[in-house]
């Protein structure tokens, strides 16, 4: 196995974990938040509490495309980093428009 297989079998699983933690945090998040809300009410625990899970759930694409980045970076496949460089700029202004809407 060369030595670049080995690394992106790294990246793979390193990429699983990264979006497996995130989905069961915001997750985790989300039901502790609608059930203190739907016992509660609109308090501000439960609502704060679903927001850090809308939020959790929307930064994992986002951290996999940072984590991407740096390890297409120290494989120096720039082909790759440009392509990811690319879809990064992409989500931040997404994320950037979107904020500004909200705010």
């Amino acid at each position: 196995m060369r030595s670049s297989d080995q690394a992106l079998d790294r990246l793979e699983i390193t990429l699983g974990r990264l979006l497996q933690t995130g989905i069961m945090t915001a997750a985790i998040c989300l039901g502790v938040g609608l059930i203190v809300w739907l016992a509660t009410g609109a308090g501000r625990f439960g609502s704060a509490t679903l927001t850090l899970g809308l939020i959790i759930l929307m930064a994992t694409p986002i951290m996999r495309v940072a984590v991407s980045l740096v390890a297409y970076v120290r494989m120096r496949d720039w082909f790759f980093v440009a392509t990811t460089v690319i879809v990064f700029i992409l989500l931040t202004v997404t994320v950037t428009l979107a904020w500004l809407k909200i705010v």
